[in-house]
């Protein structure tokens, strides 16, 4: 009874290993690099946020310049200004600080100015492009679609990359 068991069990795991041999899987990937930049609207995006980028680091070192110059003229002069006049100097050093450093969390930060505009800019290209990528997965009724950007495909040949219907796709739908 037990070796009957057995051999049917048997039976049942190669037929399951053949079927899994035979079935067809449908791997494919893209360049998500490759197409942030011949996609016109992600590079449309990336040059507004880099000009906002520019601006801001324009800015922060205007605020940094601003209080190198507070600090070097309290350094000379320090020696010669009263007890009141050097903790004003000093008072307003420290407030050139604080500017400092409340311009970098509010527009620099996690949760600050410049990466709010990316998402703003770039968020919606993303969600395009991915809208796409499923479509064309559905259409072309693939079981897989990889970024070979994110580190997960190690070989792949050149003929299972659809990064081309993508970049058509999304011109097309301009």
């Amino acid at each position: 009874m037990k070796k009957s068991r057995m051999i049917v069990l048997c039976f049942i795991v190669l037929a399951g290993i053949v079927n899994f041999a035979y079935a067809e899987l449908s791997v494919v990937y893209v360049n998500s690099d490759r197409i942030l930049a011949e996609y016109e609207l992600a590079k449309e995006a990336q040059i507004q946020l880099d000009k906002e980028a520019k601006e801001l680091e324009k800015q922060y070192r205007q605020l940094i310049a601003e209080r190198d110059s507070l600090f070097q003229a309290y350094d000379r002069q320090k020696l010669i200004l009263s007890e009141e006049r050097r903790a004003e100097k000093e008072n307003e050093i420290t407030t050139k600080e604080q500017v400092i450093q409340r311009f970098q969390v509010e527009k620099l930060g996690p949760q600050g100015a410049i990466y709010a505009k990316q998402q703003e800019l770039i968020g919606p290209v993303l969600e395009k492009i991915k809208m796409v990528i499923q479509e064309i997965g559905k259409r072309e009724k693939y079981d897989y679609i990889m970024d070979t950007v994110a580190g997960n495909i190690l070989y792949a040949e050149p003929k299972f990359d659809i990064t081309d219907d993508v970049l058509y796709e999304l011109q097309r739908s301009e």
